[in-house]
């Protein structure tokens, strides 16, 4: 798992060679939804190549659209109005969140990639085109109507601080009443690989947030007993609607790395996934037969979604703990997980001369030619 700090330590150990970088030839292809409904939220994937040790995307969103998160960190990200930096350092793909305007029509997305040498490489295709249709329109996307409520799931949100946000992962699906749904996190940024339910009702297409905590969550007043491997959040849809009345058969398929299980000295039979709703669960978690030479892979049964841990070596069924007061949430939650540069377009984070590196000292580096 790739740690923003490793990444900009990593960034500036190589300053002193980043002159002598051979040439690259660089390319970049983004893959987005030919069309959307208005106020949906759906995600944007580039898919990168051949830019060196470190590149950057620049990503020009169509006016009208707004920026939700992405899949690399925080620190990674700049957004300055319609503008988003994206820097990369041996990524090979990455996705970002956007929301659609409430207005119909056809936009037009354009971007760049530029690499070491800032070398400069269009997004392909270097127009890309989106349609924005009515919830209610009778446009031909079929499949995104739900008696109008393609988007009563919504984004959802975290009400936990960004600040102990280690990484996440975004997916979407569309819940239908009677069918098995399954969300997916093929990045591998979290330890948490899918999430699956039965659907009861039909919510129309919702996004389902899965997040790695630094520590423990603000969200809840202690941890169960044993030794932590990961705190985590799961957030299906918005408005507390992956509820007993909406969903059953609720599980969290999540994976654990061999080599924290040997330096704990921990058996994996003794890992467990909990749960926490006014109290934590231990729930019932299952070792998959899966072979690795990296990570153990597990699936635990849970009655709902929300804050989680991942705990070895302990045998008790449940705690009881105080509920979470409600002025611990003060007024420092984040609601966005990036924030707009104060700097302008010319001062987005990217890549300069390497004496340049060497000056700032605690950046990855910086760009100052305009997009």
């Amino acid at each position: 798992m790739k740690r923003p700090e490793f990444k900009i330590a990593f960034v500036l150990l190589l300053g002193l060679i980043l002159c002598t970088v051979p040439a690259s030839a660089g390319s970049a292809e983004r893959t987005l939804p030919s069309s959307v409904s208005t106020s949906e939220v759906f995600e944007v994937t580039i898919n990168v190549a051949d830019y060196g040790v470190a590149g950057q995307v620049l990503e020009k969103i169509p006016a009208g659209f707004t920026y939700v998160s992405s899949t690399l960190p925080e620190e990674a990200v700049t957004v300055n109005g319609s503008k988003i930096s994206f820097l990369l350092i041996n990524d090979e793909s990455f996705s970002y969140t956007l929301k659609a305007p409430e207005s119909t029509g056809t936009y037009q997305f354009v971007g760049l990639l530029r690499d070491i040498n800032k070398a400069e490489f269009s997004v392909l295709p270097a127009s890309s085109s989106i349609k924005v249709v009515s919830t209610s329109g009778s446009s031909g996307g079929s499949s995104r109507k739900s008696s109008g409520s393609s988007s009563s799931g919504g984004a959802g949100g975290s009400p936990e601080l960004q600040s102990n946000v280690e990484a996440k992962e975004l997916s979407q699906a569309f819940v239908t009443n009677g069918t098995h749904v399954r969300f997916d996190f093929p990045n591998g940024v979290t330890c948490i690989r899918y999430v699956e339910f039965d659907a009861k009702k039909t919510l129309g297409k919702i996004t389902t947030i899965a997040e790695m905590l630094k520590g423990q969550s603000n969200l809840v007043p202690n941890l169960p007993e044993g030794t932590v491997y990961k705190n985590v959040n799961i957030w299906v849809g918005s408005g507390g609607i992956a509820n007993s009345d909406n969903i059953e058969n609720a599980v969290v398929g999540f994976r654990v790395e061999k080599a924290w299980l040997e330096e704990n000295e921990i058996d994996a039979d003794s890992l467990n996934l909990w749960y926490y709703d006014d109290s934590w669960s231990k729930l019932d978690t299952e070792k998959l037969d899966e072979e690795s030479d990296t990570y153990v892979y597990f699936e635990a049964e849970t009655p709902g979604f929300g804050s989680f841990v991942i705990v070895a070596g302990d045998d008790s069924g449940s705690i009881e703990v105080e509920p979470v007061p409600t002025a611990d949430a003060g007024d420092d939650v984040a609601s966005e997980p990036a924030k707009a540069s104060s700097g302008g377009w010319r001062s987005t984070p990217g890549f300069e001369s390497a004496a340049f590196l060497g000056a700032v000292g605690a950046a990855y580096c910086v760009m100052r030619r305009k997009f």
